[in-house]
């Protein structure tokens, strides 16, 4: 993993609280709420209302006046950890964040839960066709996600049940140090030779695999390449298990395919002139 991504600020540390101007920060937030009332007193269901306003902000005690001693602000977990998750979704539109070949989108109905495709073009797995989810702890980003395959998959990382190993990688989680697209850049290149060459053996579940892999390449390569067009067939890449999973793929009709072929030979005879800057545009 590039030790150089650079380290994004947690989403806490904004939220924090200056602890020496507690007293202020309280009194600043009831003026605020009190002040849209204009000069008009307050009835004491409006009052009571406000106070447990602000006493559910807060952990607090009462001094001496009875009046709230706020600690810190009490954010709930599951609120920051659904920000988490949509920054990281939307982080996954930067080209240079997910990886070529993998495309992701979350669960219809749990944001804790992304569905993935994997489309490997080169190597033992060329042609393979992988779906894949991963899935978000409660706790994220404290702990990391783990990665299934839904497609059968002879490969060192991965057990009888899809389960992905990525602790070879990812020893030790450092949250706000580690991100998602990491570990989807780490799937797409545990496909690669390089990957596969720098595996330990107790990172991997699939022992039969890692032993092929190290002592007989040429088994290993057809039995890789046996789930490769596995993957394809119409059995694996139409079946969809999840109904919340909205990344399925459907067979080409004829009709469809020969519309596609056409606008495919179409913008190859006819191609669309690309428009130049004002600043580099040659006169006639």
């Amino acid at each position: 993993m590039d030790s150089a991504t650079p380290k994004r600020t947690s989403s806490l540390q904004h939220t924090a609280i200056n602890l020496g101007s507690k007293r202020s920060l309280l009194d600043r937030t009831k003026s605020a709420t009190f002040g849209r009332i204009g000069k008009r007193s307050l009835q004491p269901q409006e009052q009571s209302s406000s106070s447990n306003f602000l006493h559910s902000i807060y952990d607090e005690d009462e001094d001496d006046t009875g009046e709230p001693i706020p600690k810190a602000p009490r954010l709930t977990s599951e609120y920051f950890s659904r920000y988490e998750i949509m920054t990281e979704l939307i982080n996954l539109r930067n080209p240079s964040h997910c990886p070529l070949g993998v495309y992701v989108m979350p669960s219809t109905t749990d944001l804790h839960v992304w569905h993935g495709v994997l489309f490997v073009h080169k190597g033992f797995y060329r042609s393979g066709t992988f779906k894949f989810r991963l899935t978000l702890p409660e706790n994220y980003p404290n702990q990391p996600p783990s990665i299934t395959l839904l497609t059968d998959l002879f490969h060192p990382l991965v057990d009888v049940k899809g389960n992905v190993c990525i602790s070879q990688q990812f020893p030790v989680w450092r949250p706000y140090q580690d991100y998602t697209f990491h570990v989807l850049h780490y799937l797409k290149n545990m496909f690669k030779k390089v990957v596969l060459d720098g595996l330990n053996d107790k990172y991997c579940y699939n022992k039969e695999a890692y032993r092929l892999y190290r002592h007989d390449i040429a088994i290993f390569a057809k039995l890789a390449h046996q789930s490769a067009q596995l993957s394809i067939t119409e059995s694996f890449l139409y079946d969809h298990p999840d109904d919340d999973n909205p990344i399925r793929f459907s067979p080409l009709g004829d009709a469809k395919f020969d519309e596609l072929k056409a606008q495919m030979l179409s913008s190859v005879i006819n191609p669309i002139p690309m428009a130049a800057d004002d600043d580099t545009a040659e006169s006639p």
